[in-house]
């Protein structure tokens, strides 16, 4: 994926702090570290639970917890897990290092991470993920007290619904939301995409006990304890950071170099490119993992467009009554929706269809004298008011 501007009102809209929705607090925050994993509002993002390991500022492993095989996450959900700092002789310690390993097979679409220690708590989205060119899924999943919903992206152990990423690990520290650093990010965006020690999605052969990339020596950053820009005392604290390429490594975004992106012969092309991939049992056509299933979004905040065109994306076919605007994820392209103005070659959302033949004419692509428009029929469907 080609280096896109980022958008900074994303980044700095979507740092939040989110221990209110945290549904369990230690029994001694001393000596215990909090994790919340927030699964989006999606079709089938909800999955396994995933095994979490965490790590202070100089590499050391605080805890772990080992996942859990009968457990799922329900979309919409957070899962609230504690962890004892057994690794680390039980002391005090910041978790600025996680990272979050699916074990089961039945994938996740994450919109949040909340990390809670020491008195301290970081929290990464989706967004962050979407911003590097992960895999992504809109989600109508709000957030504590804020309206936006940030996308979720995808996580899977065995890669059969044409996922990518087996694990995630960040240097959750790094996702503050302090102006400064967001400040550096939009400047370049190497420092947030490709930086392996502060956000990788983990293909193979990743596997719980795996370490992850830290950064050696420790970042330093500009604002100390008391919060004001006048040299430190705590070179830890907060602020842009003083080295802010320290950690760029590697070419490609969300992935580490070298990644195999067609998974099983089976990671879709970019959404232009209409050459048929060849795909596992999971996935029909381009980019759709839920064939029989149609989302239907009414708020702004959701593109069809988007979804269609962008090369990450992954999920079922979607609609924005807002745009007015079906987006079929099995081509990557959309269409119009059906009104007075189009009366054909367009989406039927009343049937929940496409309705045609007319002219030769597409939406984001013109449609060849040849080319048939998309046949649809969907067993269920969601709207998103």
């Amino acid at each position: 994926m080609a280096n896109a501007i980022i958008n900074t009102g994303i980044l700095v809209g979507t740092f939040w702090q989110l221990g209110e929705i945290l549904k369990g607090k230690p029994a001694d925050p001393d000596k215990q570290t909090t994790i919340g994993l927030v699964v989006g509002h999606g079709p089938n993002a909800g999955g396994s639970v995933p095994h979490v390991a965490v790590w202070d500022r100089n590499g050391n492993r605080i805890g772990q917890y080992k996942g859990d095989e009968n457990g799922h996450i329900d979309d919409s959900n957070t899962k609230t897990i504690v962890i004892n700092n057994d690794q680390n002789g039980g002391k005090q310690a910041q978790p600025e290092y996680i990272s979050v390993v699916m074990q089961e097979t039945d994938a996740i679409c994450l919109s949040a991470i909340i990390a809670s220690g020491d008195s301290a708590q970081w929290t990464w989205t989706g967004d962050m993920g979407y911003t590097c060119g992960a895999q992504w899924y809109h989600s109508d999943f709000t957030i504590g007290s804020s309206n936006n919903a940030p996308r979720c992206v995808w996580l899977d152990s065995d890669h059969t619904n044409g996922i990518i990423a087996k694990g995630l690990s960040l240097h959750i520290r790094d996702f503050s939301g302090d102006p400064d650093l967001v400040k550096q990010y939009s400047e370049d965006q190497r420092r947030l995409c490709q930086n392996s020690a502060r956000m990788t999605f983990q293909p193979e052969p990743i596997v719980p006990d795996s370490l992850i990339p830290f950064f050696h020596p420790p970042l330093e950053y500009e604002r100390s304890s008391d919060g004001k820009n006048h040299g430190t005392n705590d070179p830890s604290s907060g602020g842009a950071l003083k080295k802010p390429n320290q950690g760029i490594d590697r070419k490609t975004r969300a992935y580490p170099d070298g990644t195999n992106m067609h998974i099983h012969d089976t990671k879709r092309r970019h959404a232009r490119d209409l050459t048929p991939p060849a795909l596992p049992s999971n996935v029909k056509g381009l980019k759709n993992n839920r064939p029989d299933h149609l989302v239907i979004s009414h708020k702004p905040v959701h593109s069809a467009k988007e979804v269609c065109e962008h090369p990450s994306s992954l999920g079922p076919d979607f609609v924005s009554t807002v745009e007015k605007v079906f987006c079929d994820m099995e081509t990557g392209k959309w269409w119009p929706l059906c009104d007075a103005t189009h009366d054909h070659d367009c989406f039927d959302l009343e049937h929940r269809t496409m309705k045609g033949p007319g002219p030769v004419r597409g939406g984001n692509q013109a449609r060849s004298p040849t080319e048939l428009l998309p046949e649809k029929r969907y067993k269920t469907h969601v709207e998103w008011n």
